[in-house]
């Protein structure tokens, strides 16, 4: 089990988190790994209610993967567009 206390400027309270996990790591390693795969886990989530990722067409694995990396790209040129900041004609 990893205990974590980060303290933050303006909080009360320091944040606590656990982990109970059976890695064999430094549990600063450990902490960077979970917290990446909640990342991504949020990124998964986040495709399936704005995309429809599990709106797959086909049963051909082959055809699935072509239309899921269409969406990806869509996604992230709409995103990136999203942030810039275009000149007013």
């Amino acid at each position: 089990m990893v205990a974590r206390v980060e303290w933050h400027q303006g909080e009360l309270l320091p944040r606590v988190g656990f982990v109970v996990t059976n890695l064999r790591a430094k549990p600063q390693r450990v902490v960077r790994f979970y917290n990446g795969r909640g990342t991504v886990e949020r990124w998964i989530k986040e495709g399936k209610c704005a995309l429809n990722w599990t709106r797959l067409s086909s049963h051909r694995f082959r055809s699935n993967q072509v239309r899921l990396a269409l969406f990806v790209v869509a996604y992230n040129l709409g995103a990136s567009c999203g942030r810039r900041r275009f000149p007013a004609r």
